[in-house]
């Protein structure tokens, strides 16, 4: 699993690793790894970055669809893992056992990401 360097832009201007190795949607605001590896529902050790943009949700959610290519698609109002929050819209993403979600937990919240990748 190769890290990233992530440069954030703007006033808040940090560096962040991104230890997923997954693409990182370029215009954030804040992106945080999480410090623990955790384990999924199904056993799997997952590493997870969240990332904040001021984008629209619609203009991340375009970024990642062209470049997750061939992953599926979930609703988030469908996830279980989401849909218990009734002013949260978005997309998550799967590629085998990782994903990214994109989200709002309302209309005047910042764009959400959040990457996750397991390992086999």
């Amino acid at each position: 699993m190769a890290a990233a360097l992530v440069v954030l832009a703007g006033p808040a201007r940090a560096e962040v690793v991104n230890l997923t190795g997954m693409p990182l949607y370029p215009n954030l605001n804040s992106a945080v790894m999480d410090p623990w590896t955790r384990t999924d529902t199904l056993g799997h050790w997952c590493t997870r970055l969240t990332a904040e943009s001021s984008d629209p949700v619609a203009k991340v959610e375009a970024w990642y669809r062209k470049t997750w290519l061939g992953s599926s698609e979930t609703d988030l109002t469908h996830d279980k893992n989401y849909k218990s929050i009734p002013t949260l819209f978005g997309i998550k993403l799967a590629w085998g056992i990782d994903s990214v979600a994109v989200f709002k937990v309302s209309s005047t919240a910042p764009t959400s990401i959040q990457l996750s990748r397991c390992s086999r």
